[in-house]
């Protein structure tokens, strides 16, 4: 009776840790930006790399827990713009990203590398916190934007995100897995781009802040007359928030071993029952052969034991 409730014990804790382990693994990919000075669209001139690592809890075979550590840039121009408007307003913009985030991941059919399903659609949304700093180039000098108050706006660099969007994982053996994935995020903030409502008093700007003058109205770098003074007109559209995407391949490590059971002291006691019965009693064989084989002597040693084996076990004579 209690081998059978130790046996049961070990299955329930078996499923269970089955069902339920850890990853770690590193991000890959690109970055691009979707804002003012992209015309609400992907541009296909402004792609960047991103890099990152993540944890991800298997809670079940449907549902996964990931928080995620990625780090990359986002750029535009009004140089591609397509009206020549735009081009005219003539603003850039660079900035690194990094995100903290936790997401949580829908597969689309059961997960199990135990059971061999180990390729599978998801979808995933979550929350994030993200830091940016738009900057951009005059005469070979790259400036930070949001000191300078080009809009005479005060923002955050910090902005919430909504990541969402969708990725395939394969499973490739008990330790290592291949994924793909892309990922939109909607954020709380028009200043990804340092480009949001209408230009300040850019006469006014010149006598005291001439660099944010500059970088602020740069349509005369293109029509090469100052014009009018564009105060109150607008600089960009504060009704669209920005938006910047990552998609990338990323590899993973499963914190587990080949029984389901976790790297940990206290499951050690189960693994002797999962063990396989055929297993065991080849590895009792083998053992048993190698004994054995260590008590066995060999031939001319045992033929000259054989004459004292002989006399130590010789009947003593009666007296």
């Amino acid at each position: 009776m209690k081998k059978q409730f130790i046996l049961l014990i070990a299955s329930v804790v078996s499923l269970q840790a089955m069902a339920q382990y850890t990853e770690v693994g590193a991000f890959i990919g690109t970055a691009n930006y979707m804002g003012d000075l992209s015309g609400q669209r992907l541009s296909n001139e402004h792609y960047h790399s991103v890099l990152g690592v993540f944890g991800r809890y298997n809670a079940n075979e449907r549902f996964s827990v990931k928080a995620s550590l990625l780090k990359g840039m986002i750029s535009g121009s009004d140089a591609s713009a397509r009206s020549t408007e735009l081009r005219e307003r003539n603003l850039s913009f660079r900035s690194n990203l990094t995100e903290l985030a936790v997401t949580g991941e829908m597969n689309l059919s059961e997960y199990n590398i135990r059971a061999g399903k180990g390729s599978v659609p998801y979808v995933f949304m979550g929350l994030a916190v993200t830091r940016f700093n738009p900057q951009a180039e005059l005469r070979g000098v790259w400036h930070d934007l949001p000191s300078l108050h080009t809009e005479g706006q005060k923002y955050s660099c910090n902005t919430l995100a909504v990541p969402f969007g969708l990725g395939m994982r394969f499973n490739i053996s008990y330790k290592l897995n291949f994924g793909l994935e892309f990922g939109a995020r909607f954020t709380s903030t028009d200043y990804l781009d340092d480009v949001s409502t209408y230009y300040p008093d850019v006469f006014d700007m010149r006598s005291h802040a001439p660099l944010t003058a500059a970088l602020s109205y740069r349509t005369p770098e293109v029509t090469g007359s100052f014009g009018e003074n564009p105060m109150g007109k607008p600089r960009g559209n504060a009704n669209n928030n920005d938006w910047y995407l990552f998609a990338g391949i990323n590899v993973s490590v499963n914190l587990t071993d080949k029984y389901g059971l976790d790297f940990d002291e206290k499951y050690d006691v189960f693994k002797e029952h999962l063990k396989k019965p055929k297993e065991e009693k080849v590895k009792r064989n083998k053992m048993e052969s190698s004994k054995y084989k260590q008590k066995r002597l060999p031939f001319w040693k045992k033929s000259k034991m054989e004459p004292i084996v002989k006399k130590r076990t010789a009947t003593p004579p009666k007296n």
